[in-house]
């Protein structure tokens, strides 16, 4: 880890500083909009999900899914002159600092009457971001990118308390709450080619793993649960989950043949997650993990005027989930699916 920080460090001050940003956004190593918990607002409904472990009504119904958040700029540098919309120039270096803040929520809107919250999840992080552009050839031309993310984080995530109360009152015998609640590490690196006459056409590459900063306590930061009282658990095992992503953007022809605020992006996002296991003995062999696949596809308007909210961009999609259960402590539910319509707010 220590590495890995230092490396950061030297990169940095290698850095000539001739361009230096002050809360300023920069486009380093942007999240991918099919990232499930990235900082950036999208709300899903109607969607169709299925239910958690200990619903009242089991079944697949109509859920509410919020995610509010952004990543918040401090600090950078580029070494030679400003970046635009593409990123750095070709042969230049940008380092920043980003402060990420999310929330999601999911709601549970037809299978109980008093219509529950099913589970919130809270993140925050520092995170560092370095692109370089590429100097040779075609790479140059279109603008190419190579690129690191260093993030360290807290997760916190808290299932509802109607849906709590609930589940105590129906299954007393087997039902726990657990505080799912983690520090973690996130290590990523991207190439962002562009394509096409204008450079309008753009694709995102991604690779990368978490691993938690305190692999000795797992993914909940306490063992004992909040229900019921004095019951423990035993801590996990795997502290670690690789993923993959990749995102294009194919933006549309105006009238006059010219690119288009409009575009037709796909994003996907592939990880190996970890599906939860509590029990009381401590586990012998790490936990099972089954690959889970977040893909959508939509409309992307790019605005380059402000409206009555500010500069907003807009993206419409269709959404397609399928592993494990990303919320919370139902997290130790596989073959979890979900899918519906939403739309990105971006800024």
């Amino acid at each position: 880890m220590w590495r890995t920080v230092g490396l950061w460090l030297l990169v940095t001050a290698s850095v000539q500083a001739e361009s230096p940003w002050f809360l300023e956004n920069r486009n380093y190593f942007d999240p991918l909009m099919a990232d499930p918990r990235a900082a950036q607002i999208q709300i899903l409904f109607p969607a169709l999900a299925d239910s958690p472990p200990f619903a009242q009504n089991p079944g697949r119904g109509l859920v509410w899914d919020i995610s509010v958040g952004h990543e918040f700029p401090i600090v950078g540098w580029a070494s030679r002159g400003d970046a635009d919309d593409l990123g750095v120039q070709s042969g230049a270096v940008g380092v920043g600092l980003w402060f990420p803040i999310s929330f999601h929520m999911i709601e549970d809107l037809n299978r109980d009457a008093s219509a529950p919250i099913l589970d919130t999840d809270y993140r925050f992080s520092g995170q560092l971001k370095l692109q370089y552009g590429l100097t040779w050839g075609w790479a140059k031309t279109h603008r190419a990118h190579v690129g690191l993310r260093f993030q360290a984080g807290h997760e916190s995530t808290h299932i509802g308390d109607e849906f709590s109360i609930e589940a105590i009152e129906k299954y007393p015998s087997s039902f726990i709450r657990v505080n799912v609640s983690y520090q973690y590490y996130d290590l990523a690196a991207a190439f962002e080619p562009n394509f096409g006459r204008l450079n309008q056409h753009r694709l995102k590459l991604r690779g990368g793993a978490i691993w938690l900063w305190q692999p000795d306590q797992g993914w909940w930061s306490e063992t004992a649960v909040l229900y019921p009282l004095g019951e423990v658990i035993a801590r996990s095992r795997r502290n670690y989950e690789p993923y993959v992503g990749a995102e294009f953007l194919y933006r549309l022809k105006d009238k006059n043949g010219g690119s288009s605020p409009y575009g037709i992006i796909i994003s996907v996002d592939i990880r190996d997650r970890t599906i939860y296991q509590y029990q009381t003995a401590p586990l012998t062999h790490d936990e099972p993990t089954e690959i889970s696949v977040n893909s959508m596809i939509g409309l992307r308007q790019d605005r380059t005027t402000k409206g009555r909210f500010g500069k907003i961009s807009p993206t419409y999609y269709l959404r397609y989930y399928h592993g494990v259960n990303p919320n919370g402590q139902f997290r130790s539910e596989s073959h979890f699916t979900e899918f519906g319509f939403g739309v990105l707010l971006g800024f």
